[in-house]
């Protein structure tokens, strides 16, 4: 199958009537218009990605007025009105935002103009000599204000607040971008020079410090002011391991490259600083049809923005690189971006998943239709204009390792599965565990790390501490939490720690499994919850899936319809669960059954922020649909005693297996090993390779001596690398343990 710019036109061009009515003429000023609220900030520049869409489809001469509902000719008025609203409420305007301010001369504002100057380029043509005059006053104007105010900082941690992977790239590209459109400016050297300094400090690493690599005719030393990416190239942006934003910085490089390539010129090689290490980790964080792995999690709609800006990244590695799974995640995310819209039958792209927060929240909604839409015009206008690699080839599968110590994260991915944890996470912390070829599977928040829920309107789990291990093929992480839950009803109620928790997670080196153990006990306090769900294994069950999921339990097959149907707790009377016949779960002790909780609503939404008044943002609604695997479920409000044990389990998953084989498995009976000490755990437990393998875990508060209380003399310590004899071995409060047994 190949790609070509019909593909993106196809989907782009019944969009233009589907926004008409979020198309405003400004009653005073006929000639402007903008598309969404016209506000500043997020306003200002929704409105500039909308004009690149619509600027694409009014100059491509393939464009159908048929098939799109709308004339050539209305989307050409339409993008230039929008183009000129948005120079006239810049500061150098004479004009001002529909909020009454004027944008420009922020952090971020070259962000909303480098998003929309492939428009620009589109509709070169159509320009007058004003709007050729106000566009360079603009990007005057800024770039003056970038080199006079804006001090170019970059920090590894998100608290430190100077974290800027991504608004150094855009707002050097500006700079770039200008002091090449421009060359009689007469600042275009100092353009240049604080262009290059933004760039290497962008994608930037610790080593960079010291190194002589000469770029740009300095060594890298020279300019470097300060690391945003670990040496690992994971990234601390908005607090957590964010692979979204690794995107983002890709994307706005894939903007400035594509610039240079349209006019003939070479583009600085600090566009290019680390790029590929950054490029080899997003790609392996990315499922085969191109949805992202985003093992750190995401406080947004899902797959929204930073998913829709891998298009530009994956056209700038095929360009580049000639990468064939740049290539071939573009052709599948395409497929699913398709998919979306034929769900929604009214040409856009989003509205069905995204209905109330359309309804309650028009700025919002209006940014994500046109983060998507400005994203798919890049694809449509690049692949028109350039000759890119076309041809879509199946990337072969392989295994790939990777962890990070700050983040507390670990990821395997294997030809079978697909398995991370992470402890620094969006919503903190969260586990995945599926096949490698069946992203539609992933959800994020707290995912396999259990959930409690108190009485207030924000509910939390605090990472208090973790360790974790990695070796060949596999790894072991565990820790401790505080359930908390926060903003009280009640005037001058204080929110609380309502559940201590206690987590191991071990991923074995077999490409199938995983073990979670989890523990949660109520403080030294009687606590309220509403809410108790053990295991919390989430699997979408939405448009991307067709909106039905099949599941295996003891009583038979299940299939179960997603978004639309009623609220409700499903008991399996089953001691295990098998998802679409490939993903096996397995209760190992704790509880007698599996229950799937589905909440009626699409509850996977924009995640809960202690500074805004409606923290559940139910306002908005949610943007995906997920049943909810739970071991257990307990719902309606609960008083708990000091001390009380909420929940202590433990369960196995696998990938690759049928609901035959889980159910042959579950029958085998319990791989559990009791000791005198309850807190104490162990596990054996048989590999899809054929090995055994032994979890310990010592939950309580005191150092455990073995005995022989163990099936085997010794075993292989996977973590240590080495052969440990088990009688008279001790193990550390708070640790766990994993072993081959040979």
């Amino acid at each position: 199958m190949k790609i070509s710019h019909e593909a993106y036109l196809r989907c782009l061009e019944p969009w233009a009537k589907s926004q008409e009515k979020y198309i405003y003429t400004v009653p005073q000023r006929p000639e402007l218009a903008c598309y969404g609220t016209g506000y500043n900030n997020w306003g200002a520049q929704t409105n500039q990605k909308g004009f690149a869409a619509l600027a694409v489809l009014a100059a491509d001469p393939d464009f159908s007025e048929k098939r799109a509902g709308i004339s050539q000719k209305r989307v050409q008025d339409y993008a230039l009105r929008i183009l000129r609203f948005s120079l006239e409420s810049h500061i150098e305007g004479s004009y001002h935002c529909m909020d009454g301010t004027k944008w420009g001369h922020t952090w971020i504002s070259t962000l909303g103009i480098e998003r929309m100057m492939h428009g620009v380029d589109a509709i070169e043509s159509y320009l007058t000599p004003q709007d050729r005059e106000q566009l360079r006053k603009v990007l005057l104007s800024e770039c003056d204000w970038l080199l006079d105010h804006y001090k170019i900082e970059a920090g590894l941690y998100n608290c430190e607040g100077i974290n800027r992977p991504e608004s150094n790239l855009w707002n050097g590209s500006t700079l770039l971008r200008t002091a090449a459109m421009y060359p009689d400016a007469s600042r275009k050297e100092r353009y240049v020079e604080k262009g290059l300094r933004f760039l290497l400090n962008a994608i930037s690493v610790p080593d960079d410090e010291f190194s002589q690599n000469i770029v740009d005719g300095k060594p890298v030393a020279e300019r470097f002011l300060g690391a945003n990416f670990f040496p690992s190239f994971a990234l601390n942006h908005h607090g957590y391991l964010n692979v979204g934003y690794m995107v983002i910085c890709l994307s706005n490089a894939a903007m400035l490259h594509f610039f240079y390539k349209k006019r003939g010129l070479k583009p600085p090689q600090a566009l290019y600083h680390h790029l590929e290490e950054l490029w080899e980790l997003v790609k392996n964080c990315t499922f085969p049809d191109g949805r992202l792995l985003r093992i750190g999690g995401d406080t947004r709609a899902r797959y929204c923005y930073c998913q829709d800006y891998a298009i530009p990244a994956w056209l700038l590695l095929a360009d580049l690189k000639h990468d064939p799974a740049a290539v071939s995640f573009e052709a599948s995310w395409l497929a699913q971006i398709q998919r979306e819209l034929q769900a929604n039958g009214d040409g856009s792209f989003l509205s069905q998943r995204v209905t109330e927060m359309s309804l309650t929240s028009p700025l919002y909604y209006t940014r994500l239709e046109s983060d998507r839409a400005a994203t798919i015009s890049m694809g449509a206008y690049w692949r028109r204009v350039f000759s890119l690699p076309s041809e879509e080839k199946q990337p072969s599968p392989h295994v790939f390792s990777w962890s990070d110590d700050y983040h507390g994260a670990c990821l395997e991915r294997g030809k079978e599965r697909i398995v991370s944890f992470v402890w620094e996470a969006a919503q903190p912390p969260q586990g995945l565990c599926l096949p490698t070829q069946d992203s539609d599977f992933a959800e994020w928040r707290y995912n396999l790390t259990g959930e409690i829920l108190g009485l207030g309107a924000l509910n939390q789990q605090d990472v208090v501490c973790h360790r974790e291990k990695s070796f060949p093929g596999g790894f072991l992480t565990w820790g401790r939490t505080e359930f908390q839950s926060l903003r009280m009803s009640a005037e001058r109620q204080a929110g609380t720690s309502v559940a201590k928790g206690q987590l191991v997670f071990a991923a074995l080196p077999d490409d199938a499994t995983v073990i979670v153990l989890q523990r949660a006990v109520v403080p030294d306090a009687r606590v309220y919850v509403s809410s108790c769900k053990g295991v919390f294994l989430q699997i979408p069950n939405d448009i991307y899936n067709g909106n039905r999921r099949t599941y295996f339990a003891r009583q038979g097959k299940l299939e179960l319809r997603g978004f639309g149907s009623a609220k409700e707790v499903l008991n399996l009377e089953s001691s295990w669960l098998n998802i679409e016949d490939k993903l096996a779960l397995i209760g190992l002790y704790g509880v007698s059954s599996f229950f799937i909780y589905r909440p009626g609503r699409r509850q996977i939404g924009l995640a809960p922020h202690p500074d805004f008044v409606n923290v559940d943002n139910s306002n908005t609604g949610g943007q995906l649909f997920a049943d909810e695997i739970c071991y257990p479920v307990e719902l309606g409000l609960q008083s708990l005693d000091p001390g009380q044990e909420i929940y202590d389990l433990a369960v196995l998953l696998q990938t690759g297996a049928n609901h035959q084989e889980t159910q042959s498995r579950a029958r085998s009976g319990s791989a559990r090993i009791t000791f005198e000490n309850p807190l104490f755990k162990a596990v054996r437990i048989a590999g899809r390779d054929g090995r055994t393998y032994l979890l310990l875990a010592n939950f309580s508060g005191e150092t455990v001596t073995l005995r022989s209380e163990l099936p085997a003399e010794k075993g292989f310590d996977l973590a240590a690398g080495q052969s440990v004899a088990f009688k008279g071995m001790k193990v550390a409060p708070d640790s766990a343990r994993l072993f081959r047994l040979d």
